[in-house]
């Protein structure tokens, strides 16, 4: 579903540009060491960054509850980092990565005083998926719910993640779709969720159930836009595998087709109109009039 080049020339780590091998967290961060960190995963097409505002306001926020708001840069300040990055490795397609951590301290729970946060960032050649791709669609899975109570906040706590991504891999799907103890379905392991039933487009409600996806919120937006009717509401698996249609949607998958879920045909088993639409749609939003490159 993603392609990733070789690792980068450079990153901003710590108020500077370094060399990517140079660039080091030391032994005892607390990102590190206790988990204490968020991040956020940007397109970039042609140099610029896609919903920066929206990526850079729910870091702020997220850092606000938990205390690392100082080691947020301003907008602006983001800005002149991703212009740093794209100077020194132009790519026309890449990924930004950007991290906040707790910084650096003697290990304790609690360290008096609170160390100074450490911010670093750095661009990745990606190549997002093509409409050849999204006509393809992918499988998923539905996968016990792992993880803790605080879905909201983007933390780098990913362990359930990657052990859902795993069981989908060797199961032959690309996508893990957690399922709450109540039935209910959250989001994918690295994506959120949405059922075309009928006509409608419907997704999960946000909150700390689920993160409030910024690849979602454009989502939506096509949809007003195209008329398409969209709804929030929860879900169950029984409404993912009576859908219509089924879509995952996030910064490296675009909006992507979930043609098979469990092993099971979604709708016809094979991308439906509306998702195509919605696939076409956010691939325009991205590259704008002149396209993706060729």
């Amino acid at each position: 579903m993603t392609e990733l080049s070789a690792d980068p020339a450079c990153a901003w780590c710590d108020g500077r540009l370094v060399a990517f091998a140079e660039a080091r967290v030391p032994l005892e961060d607390r990102g590190l060491q206790f988990g204490e960190s968020l991040y956020e995963v940007i397109a970039v097409a042609r140099g610029e960054p896609f919903r920066l505002s929206d990526h850079v306001e729910r870091m702020r926020s997220g850092a606000g509850e938990i205390g690392l708001a100082e080691g947020v840069p301003s907008l602006s300040e983001w800005g002149a980092i991703v212009a740093e990055l794209h100077r020194h490795q132009p790519h026309a397609s890449a990924i930004l990565y950007a991290q906040v951590t707790g910084g650096t301290a003697p290990r304790s729970h609690v360290p008096q005083p609170p160390p100074r946060p450490l911010f670093f960032a750095y661009l990745r050649r990606f190549a997002f998926p093509s409409a050849d791709a999204a006509a393809r669609g992918i499988a998923a899975v539905t996968f016990a719910e792992q993880r803790w109570q605080r879905r909201d906040l983007k933390t780098v706590m990913l362990l359930p993640a990657v052990l859902a991504r795993k069981e989908a891999l060797a199961r032959g799907a690309e996508e893990a779709i957690f399922v709450g103890q109540d039935g209910f379905v959250n989001e994918g392991a690295a994506s959120n969720v949405f059922a075309v039933l009928g006509r409608a487009v419907t997704t999960l409600p946000a909150g700390q159930r689920n993160l409030a996806g910024i690849s979602g919120r454009v989502v939506e937006e096509i949809c007003r836009k195209a008329g398409i009717p969209f709804s929030v509401r929860p879900l169950t698996v029984s409404d993912l595998r009576k859908a219509d249609e089924l879509f995952v949607a996030s910064t490296t998958a675009l909006v992507m087709p979930v043609v098979r879920l469990d092993d099971v045909p979604v709708g016809g088993g094979s991308p439906g109109r509306v998702t195509l639409l919605l696939a076409q749609s956010f691939r325009d939003m991205l590259w704008g009039p002149a396209g993706p490159p060729s």
